[in-house]
């Protein structure tokens, strides 16, 4: 840097005729800058073709950090109960199937005492077919023996079909029985049940108090596993067919501050909002270290993959003058044009060039503040 500042030192002591000369062709205002070979070595000047790329440009927009449907539940009793006592609070850390609240369901109790009821039926039920087995057991011998009607031998096998029939229909009752009874997590003290998390998180709401009745309608708690949120991004509506499921996306707190977290775009929604004209986009975020909160604002950048191709050139070669932004291209003869710019999307090593050149110009990156300044001396002292 500091040999070129010093050569471009001596290059502004250059007389205009030899080192430089603002041209007129045609009626057109071309401005060129002629630099001898020497001089050209002196700053080691370099250039680099444009070039076409797919551009995809970032779409910066706002959001809001929202619970990941399939990471939430609205926790309900399956029977009508009164609540006894409150086993978590709003922000209190649970575990999968961790009791939230001890309900008093009537219906259990009705339900345990019939399942002491269907129990005594079983064992009941299931001595009569003992019975019956043992007796077409020494039917079956006394038949062989001659001492038994064969047709006695069968009444005793169908006396043995009807008791297995009454045995597996009082099983199936006590399964049935057990089965709704374990769904309403029953506690120590009969005719209590655990009101459970289904999953492990956050509390995020508490909405039944101790004493209230609720049944299966009531939304009683609701949890939350924070792990993983969901960024809604609002995308303009003139950028939103721009836009795709999958395209990458970063996003940050609108309240300042340098994290990033990334993530892609997982779902579209299939309506535009009629009052903000936006299309809302679902990011889906990692957030394991517990930082990101439901109604938080977010800023998301994303970057669409349905770009365009147009023509591009390294970020040296772009040089301001004055308010214009130019580059310059060797015309031969040690001459140098300087082209004004229109730029898009800019990206650390290149820039979008939207009009001003076209694909395979020849653009000068190292020397090209040189020749700005020879050209500003020129434009200074009139030679032009």
């Amino acid at each position: 840097m500091r040999r070129i500042a010093a050569a471009l030192a001596g290059l502004l002591m250059i007389s205009a005729p030899p080192g430089m000369a603002a041209e007129q062709t045609g009626g057109k205002h071309a401005d060129t800058v002629t630099m001898t070979p020497q001089q050209q070595q002196t700053i080691g000047l370099k250039t680099a073709k444009a070039e076409t790329r797919a551009i995809t440009e970032p779409i910066k927009v706002p959001g809001t950090i929202a619970f990941d449907p399939n990471h939430v539940a609205i926790v309900r009793p399956l029977a009508q109960g009164r609540v006894i006592r409150l086993l978590a609070q709003p922000g209190d850390a649970v575990k999968a199937n961790q009791p939230l609240a001890t309900l008093d369901v009537p219906t259990l109790v009705n339900q345990e005492e019939g399942l002491a009821s269907a129990q005594a039926s079983l064992q009941e039920a299931q001595a009569g077919v003992a019975v019956a087995r043992d007796a077409l057991r020494r039917g079956v011998i006394l038949t062989r023996e001659g001492s038994l009607s064969q047709a006695e031998t069968e009444r005793r096998r169908l006396v043995l079909a009807q008791a297995e029939a009454t045995a597996s229909v009082a099983q199936n009752r006590v399964r049935t029985l057990q089965t709704q009874i374990a769904l309403l997590n029953p506690g120590k003290a009969p005719g209590l049940a655990d009101l459970a998390s289904p999953l492990g998180g956050t509390v995020v709401s508490v909405n039944v108090t101790p004493g209230e009745l609720i049944d299966p309608t009531t939304n009683s708690f609701t949890v939350a596993d924070l792990s993983v949120v969901v960024a809604l991004a609002q995308v303009p509506e003139a950028s939103a067919t721009l836009v795709a499921v999958g395209d990458p996306a970063e996003v940050r707190l609108a309240s300042g501050g340098s994290q990033v977290w990334n993530g892609k775009v997982a779902a579209l929604s299939a309506q535009l909002d009629t009052r903000a004209r936006t299309l809302p986009a679902r990011i889906v975020l990692d957030n394991r270290d517990d930082t990101l909160r439901a109604g938080m604002f977010i800023e998301a950048t994303i970057t669409s993959n349905r770009g365009r191709d147009d023509v591009t050139i390294p970020v040296s070669a772009v040089q301001f003058l004055g308010k214009k932004q130019v580059a310059f291209t060797p015309i031969g003869g040690n001459r140098f044009q300087s082209h004004d710019l229109t730029l898009g999307v800019q990206q650390p090593d290149w820039v979008e060039v939207r009009s001003g050149l076209h694909a395979g110009d020849e653009v000068v990156t190292i020397g090209s503040f040189a020749l700005k300044a020879m050209l500003q001396e020129a434009m200074t002292s009139g030679e032009h």
